[in-house]
């Protein structure tokens, strides 16, 4: 069964999706949809509630839309515009579990600008699997599932990339025109250095791209674009180092105990401090802390 759909007659034999809701942002939102549906239950017509992007993360289902009937499998992608009607059967196999992202509609026309399909949001109604963009829907899904409130623009930062990559993939696929690549401008580049300092000021904070690129005029998606065009990296990912970097220079500082650190610094969760301190120095908090106090003792 389809994530998020709304039948359009009864049907008892057909198995009802559970919904977990796992984030709900201002503009997107995240939610698990597990279907136990099998070869035995009737499929019947449905339509999509809301524009939606929906990861089969395990189990398969057949989806028929715009006339023609799509195997999903783990990694495929299922795209649905706004009241466009479906089928959705499991003749192959018993159930699935689908990750489903709902995003505001300016969000969704800024993502789709740059991949213009006439008359249309989405200019396939499915995708085959891809390593890119499986990997980053079950990172949506591990980051969203913490329930962590400081996690928050991670999830967002996923989430458009995620977005992103799909209509990337959809103008591969279908040959949908693209936008052409140009040098960024003085205007784009003072932009994007505006951007950079406001996340600097406000790293301990858990910030959102949406409130960064609303701070400098841009929509989330020309700013994410814009933004690692000019530096080389995402808002996101430059917001880690900034907060990774503020890290080790505290802990070379000071005695300060490595979780309040890592929390000073606007880490949510210490094991995600850990994580991600060792992979961006290659060492441990503790490590690093040691090693940097025997340099200093044995210059002096």
């Amino acid at each position: 069964m389809a994530p998020g759909p709304t039948p359009s007659r009864a049907d008892p034999a057909a198995a009802v999706p559970r919904v977990e809701l796992l984030a709900g942002l201002p503009d997107i939102t995240v939610s698990r949809h597990v279907c136990h549906a099998g070869p035995r239950d009737r499929p019947f017509p449905e339509q999509h509630r809301q524009a939606s992007l929906s990861f089969v993360l395990t189990g398969s289902f057949c989806y028929r839309c715009r006339d023609r009937t799509h195997a999903l499998v783990a990694g495929s992608v299922m795209l649905g515009e706004v009241d466009e009607a479906f089928v959705c059967s499991h003749e192959h196999g018993v159930g699935d579990v689908c990750l489903s992202l709902a995003l505001s509609e300016s969000l969704l026309a800024a993502a789709a600008s740059a991949h213009a399909a006439p008359g249309r949001l989405f200019a396939a109604p499915a995708l085959a699997p891809r390593p890119r963009i499986s990997a980053l829907a079950r990172a949506v899904a591990a980051a969203a599932d913490s329930r962590d409130p400081a996690g928050a623009p991670e999830v967002e930062a996923l989430a458009l990339a995620l977005t992103a990559a799909v209509f990337d993939e959809l103008a591969l696929q279908t040959g949908s025109p693209r936008a052409p690549r140009a040098s960024t401008s003085a205007s784009d580049r003072e932009r994007a250095v505006a951007g950079a300092h406001y996340i600097a000021a406000r790293a301990a904070e858990p910030l959102l791209l949406k409130e960064v690129a609303e701070h400098v005029g841009l929509s989330p998606f020309h700013f994410l674009r814009l933004f690692r065009a000019v530096f080389g990296v995402t808002p996101h990912q430059y917001l880690v180092q900034t907060r990774v970097e503020r890290a080790a220079a505290r802990l070379c500082e000071s005695e300060v105990p490595v979780t309040e650190v890592a929390f000073e610094v606007g880490f949510g969760d210490l094991s995600n401090f850990v994580r991600t301190f060792h992979r961006l120095v290659g060492l441990s908090p503790g490590r690093w802390r040691r090693q940097h106090h025997i340099r200093k003792i044995r210059q002096v």
